[in-house]
């Protein structure tokens, strides 16, 4: 005899009971006036652990014990079966259960580290450039809703700066629909975006630490390099297979809706992959060259870039609020940051951008 309890399947009460078996495998629940019927038509659950066990009657009933031993012995001798005690074998071998959840992290990890990316890839260059078209609409109208402000830079500067950057993508194909924008970053400060429909947008913030036209040229290839290849596209696909595969792995089916409700936000904020920013530097690198352009041009408006970011220019504008200031808060603020890099740090092994020094090296040797 098994003791346990029984639930009818009708109501919510349960009834303390036995269960008795025959050596046919005929079972029959005490004091419930329910039929006997054989082990065959009973749908036994699995042992986990010492979690209770059911058995699953046809009319709707159930039967639920602890007494698992019992149990398994009833399902050896009338129910043998390969998978019988599978889920329970594994919970008790310790050895098991630690090389099955290290096989699933190594499995999510390459995923994540390389499947993600490369299929991410091959989707972005297979759609069609509607489709990038597509997925760029509306951002830039979160954009100025949350963040920026109109531009206060001079239509003069403004027409200018579109003529250079129509020059520079001239023989660049499929470039017909790149588009130049100025919004004040606000917040956002100095800083350039490539959305995935060809949008360029700069922030009078950047415009305004570049000393001539041709750091900013380097600054328009390199996101033109962005937009090139695709790399808003990907990282987006990218970040919506990463929160798929989230869904997936916790079961949050209901987080779908909000997935989807959140690409535009996605291509905001996402960044770029260490991989995604070096094409870009090669993008803008290859066409500078081609152009004639120094590229240490680029050297100097990323110095300035980082630096601008930086708690020692914060502080050194803070206090004076000259224009004449500007450059030599920058200039400090340069010489602060190169005074700190003292190699390799270990953050620069997590980072998803490669090391600013590493990329502007790259330029600084090809000058």
């Amino acid at each position: 005899m098994i003791s346990g309890f029984y639930f009818d399947g009708k109501t919510s009460d349960k009834k303390k009971s036995t269960l008795q078996y025959d050596d046919q495998g005929n079972i029959r629940i005490s004091d419930t006036g329910a039929d006997e019927i054989h082990i065959s038509s009973i749908k036994i659950s699995s042992r986990l652990a010492n979690t209770p066990r059911y058995l699953n009657f046809p009319d709707g009933s159930l039967f639920e014990t602890t007494d698992n031993d019992a149990i398994d012995k009833l399902v050896a001798t009338f129910k043998p079966s390969f998978l019988n005690g599978v889920l329970h074998g594994l919970e008790s071998a310790k050895t098991a259960v630690i090389a099955s959840v290290s096989v699933v992290i190594l499995f999510g990890w390459v995923l994540i580290q390389y499947g993600i990316p490369h299929f991410s890839k091959e989707i972005a260059n297979m759609l069609p450039t509607e489709a990038s078209q597509y997925m760029g609409q509306g951002v830039l109208e979160i954009m100025d809703k949350n963040w920026f402000e109109e531009t206060k830079l001079s239509n003069k500067k403004q027409n200018e700066l579109r003529l250079l950057f129509s020059q520079l993508l001239e023989d660049v194909e499929e470039s017909g629909h790149y588009k130049l924008e100025f919004r004040l970053g606000g917040p956002i400060q100095a800083n350039a975006f490539a959305l995935p429909n060809g949008t360029i947008v700069f922030t009078d913030e950047l415009i305004n630490l570049a000393e001539n036209n041709l750091e900013i040229a380097a600054i328009m290839l390199h996101e033109a390099g962005h937009v090139k290849h695709h790399h808003s596209l990907r990282s987006t696909i990218q970040q919506f297979s990463l929160a798929m595969f989230v869904m997936v792995v916790s079961g949050d089916v209901s987080t779908s809706s909000s997935i989807v409700s959140a690409i535009p936000l996605m291509l905001v904020e996402s960044g770029y992959s260490q991989k995604m920013e070096s094409e870009a530097d090669s993008f803008s690198l290859n066409y500078m060259l081609k152009h004639n352009i120094n590229p240490i041009h680029f050297v100097t408006i990323m110095e300035k870039l980082e630096a601008s970011y930086s708690n020692s220019y914060d502080d050194c504008m803070e206090d004076s609020k000259e224009d004449t200031k500007h450059n030599n808060c920058l200039k400090e603020a340069i010489e602060e940051k190169k005074k700190n890099i003292d190699g390799k740090n270990l953050t620069d092994y997590f980072s998803t951008h490669p090391n600013m020094q590493k990329r502007i090296e790259k330029f600084r040797v090809a000058k």
